[in-house]
């Protein structure tokens, strides 16, 4: 019979960026709506609260999840076009299995241990059908990534080269290679992704994202034997939880060098995340979750788009890169503890314990730390503090820490006017107060703080919120006392 069996690698991979791309777009329309919807402030009443409650806890987390599935739609698609192009065949391959190491899926077909709330990334395991061939070629992939000895070049382009192969790998295929992979192995791709990279002709080497990156793949995808054999093997996989403390507290900061970790009992994603999960810890790092509580005031499906419980063991953390791009960052489940044996960064909401992981993917890859943060008197100096620290996330001006979750088109002022319309468009936004306690300063104000505004209160004014928790007292404030009380704002263009 005349024709082709299989399909045109062309249009296969044409259709899968459509996909691709009509995930990010309607993602984009879900925020631009949901800004919309909760921007309005000349609709009030019953019938306001009741269509936005729908909103956020029907129609945007439905899009999420429609935007979700283009987008596993999109790489199963890339991946059935490898498959085709390649046409090898699956002799030598091992034996299909669920990728869980025998623990399947439940009769609904989510993952062991999924929160109900969270929206999966991995729907779908995949079989464990690499050939032999295919298995040989990442393993080489493996050992050039882990090979840091080029003089010329470094190995950047081969973590990057390994990182791409993965990302079209199914969770059950990248489980039966890294079976494949010996412990000495796996030790040395750890020590090349975080060797730099560098080499004669390549000056950035390999970025904290992009090392990052990497180790998402390895750890959203594969199963929690794998998860635990990885992340023994991988020394960078957890960042350094020791604390410095927040100096605006009451009693000055309490630090920490226990590096000490607990796994928590509170969902990831809860039934309704809100800006009221927003709770500060020990650390220092004010800035970053007002915010995370900036961003979720903006958009109430924030949370539910930008973190997600893998079911494995790990959670994965959408943030903006420094080119601009939203990247997966993921970090295993368990969280520093205090002396008490609980959570010592962000504490959970009703809507669960999302803020903490932001801390921690934060903590991975945040390079803007510096050595101006303060010390308490007779304390040693500040340092600046490398990625892979939660040290490096307290104490940081609001731009800094904003763009990793906003985008970079943030914008810091002292205009109030500026201010004012973000608060009016319903757009992100934090302000700091002054490093000393003016005089006249409302109730509820802190030197050396941050806080996110909520919105305005149909007289002119803005709402402030404490990341310290929804207990705290909330501030009402005009342009002239932003003017006279704070230091400066941090908005989203």
């Amino acid at each position: 019979m005349a024709g082709i069996y299989g399909a045109d690698v062309g249009q296969l991979r044409a259709l899968s960026k459509q996909l691709s791309v009509s995930s990010s777009k309607l993602m984009s329309a879900r925020g631009a709506l949901s800004r919309e919807v909760h921007g309005s402030g000349s609709w009030k009443g019953y019938d306001a609260d009741r269509f936005r409650s729908d909103w956020d806890r029907t129609h945007s987390a439905l899009l999420v999840r429609v935007s979700r599935a283009l987008e596993v739609a999109g790489k199963a698609v890339a991946v059935h076009a490898d498959e085709q192009e390649k046409a090898s065949s699956s002799a030598g391959g091992a034996a299909a299995h669920n990728g869980f190491g025998g623990k399947g899926t439940g009769s609904d077909g989510k993952l062991p241990g999924r929160t109900d709330h969270s929206v999966p990334r991995h729907p779908d395991r995949g079989e464990a059908n690499l050939s032999a061939s295919e298995v040989d070629r990442l393993q080489g992939l493996v050992r050039d990534a882990a090979d840091d000895n080029d003089f010329f070049e470094g190995n950047d382009r081969d973590v990057n080269e390994l990182r791409e192969a993965l990302s079209a790998l199914t969770p059950g295929q990248v489980d039966q290679l890294l079976m494949s992979l010996t412990d000495e192995q796996l030790q040395a791709l750890a020590g090349g992704a975080a060797a730099g990279g560098t080499g004669l002709f390549n000056w950035e080497g390999t970025t904290p994202f992009e090392r990052q990156q990497l180790l998402d793949q390895l750890l959203s995808k594969a199963s929690p034997d794998q998860v635990d054999r990885l992340t023994a093997l991988i020394p960078w996989s957890q960042p350094n939880g020791e604390a410095m403390g927040d100096a605006a507290r009451p009693g000055g900061a309490d630090p920490s060098t226990t590096n000490q970790w607990m796994e928590p009992t509170a969902p990831v994603i809860g039934e309704r995340p809100s800006r009221d999960d927003i709770r500060q810890g020990q650390y220092g790092d004010c800035v970053v979750l007002a915010a995370a509580g900036a961003m979720i005031n903006a958009d109430p499906g924030w949370a539910q788009a930008h973190v997600t419980d893998n079911g494995n063991g790990t959670v994965s953390v959408l943030l903006f890169d420094k080119n601009g791009q939203e990247q997966w960052v993921t970090v295993t489940s368990d969280l520093p503890a205090n002396a008490a044996g609980g959570q010592m960064g962000a504490s959970p909401g009703q809507g669960g314990n999302w803020a903490a992981y932001v801390e921690k993917a934060l903590a991975q890859v945040y390079t803007e730390d510096d050595n101006r943060d303060g010390t308490a008197e007779g304390a040693p100096p500040d340092a600046a503090h490398e990625p892979g620290n939660y040290r490096a996330i307290e104490g940081n001006w609001g731009p800094d820490a904003f763009q990793y979750l906003a985008g970079p088109d943030v914008e810091r002022t002292s205009d109030a006017g500026v201010l004012w319309d973000a608060a009016d468009d319903g757009r992100p936004s934090l302000v700091t107060t002054r490093g000393e306690t003016p005089e006249g300063a409302p109730p509820g104000y802190h030197a050396g703080h941050a806080y996110f505004v909520t919105g305005t209160d149909g007289r002119g004014n803005i709402i402030l919120q404490n990341p310290w928790g929804p207990h705290e007292p909330t501030m009402t404030i005009s342009r002239d006392e932003f003017s006279r009380l704070f230091s400066d704002a941090t908005v989203a263009r």
